[in-house]
């Protein structure tokens, strides 16, 4: 009983030590969503995760994909988020997967990145009536259609259509 105590401990003290951050090392600053619906896990096969608030990551920490992107300027507007309704969003998953919503409907489908160029695919989405935000969440469709390139800058993404006009601005945001 004696060997098989001391064998447990020997391997928990093993564990923590390889596991654990070196002194040197920042720590992971991206957080895993717990939960998503089931039409998005099924529309990416990886829960996304996202970076934690501007105010306490690096800028070198925030990738395009597996991002959470809440949307803050279409076509040179804010976004307003209507009480009860989900955020405007979009998230692009490893296995070139795109969820995300307008603000009204879930969104699904297809992306493909070569560089700063960015292609996406046909969009699926549900079909819900919303009483406020339709026009936004039809604008932020149409503009999804137009894209073509994308840059990152500190915390924020930006959509440009061929010509290089910012067609949306998104943030990186902790996933709600």
């Amino acid at each position: 009983m004696n060997k098989t105590l001391f064998g447990i401990l020997s391997t928990v003290v093993l564990l923590n030590t390889a596991c654990s951050p070196k002194q040197d090392e920042a720590p992971n600053t991206t957080v895993q969503s717990s939960s998503m619906s089931s039409e998005a896990s099924t529309a990416a096969s990886s829960q996304p995760t996202a970076v934690a608030p501007a105010e306490t990551t690096s800028p070198t920490n925030i990738e395009l994909v597996n991002t959470y992107w809440k949307l803050i300027l279409l076509n040179d507007t804010e976004i307003t988020v209507v009480d009860n309704q989900t955020e405007p969003h979009i998230v692009l998953n490893t296995e070139n997967r795109l969820s995300g919503s307008d603000g009204c409907n879930r969104l699904m489908g297809s992306y493909v990145l070569d560089g700063e160029k960015l292609t996406l695919g046909e969009m699926a989405g549900t079909r819900m009536a919303c009483a406020e935000g339709a026009a936004q969440a039809q604008a932020f469709n149409e503009a999804l259609t137009k894209v073509a390139i994308h840059t990152v800058h500190s915390d924020q993404l930006e959509l440009r259509d061929a010509t290089g006009l910012v067609l949306a601005r998104f943030k990186a945001v902790a996933m709600p």
